[in-house]
């Protein structure tokens, strides 16, 4: 019983950090040296208002077309595990500030559909995150 119990905990530790090429992506912008690169790279935290925690998160905004710029996450929690999303963020308006929403199904397992609605400056990057079972904010500034 416990070889059983060891082999499910193991196996629920793998498929909640996954394996991602994010890291490699983020260093990659990070090192770039275009003068306008075309991603930019974001770093700061989360944190849900109800109640589900906080943490770490990283984020890649590449601009996809003129209205559209694709998100790449990683969220981390609970100190030792991290989760990648994605969504496309829309433009809504550009006066004074960028503003963009947009939407992800992050499947049943994180908590099905979330709604974005982010705020970007050339040096933040604030959005407030909803689903079903949750909501929150999260608190970025750029780095390049």
């Amino acid at each position: 019983m416990n070889a059983i119990r060891w082999l499910v905990a193991t196996w629920l530790m793998i498929a909640l950090t996954g394996c991602s090429t994010f890291d490699r992506d983020f260093e990659a912008a990070r090192q770039s040296k275009a003068s306008v690169p075309s991603a930019s790279i974001w770093d700061g935290t989360w944190k849900s208002e109800a109640g589900h925690g906080g943490g770490r998160l990283r984020a890649i905004l590449t601009p996809t077309a003129s209205d559209t710029y694709h998100a790449r996450f990683r969220a981390q929690y609970w100190g030792i595990f991290a989760a990648d999303e994605d969504v496309d963020l829309h433009v809504t308006s550009t006066a004074p500030t960028t503003r963009a929403s947009g939407e992800a199904d992050l499947g049943f397992f994180k908590g099905g559909v979330y709604q974005y609605d982010a705020t970007i400056t050339p040096s933040n990057f604030d959005a407030t995150y909803k689903s079903k079972y949750d909501h929150g904010q999260f608190d970025l500034r750029r780095l390049r």
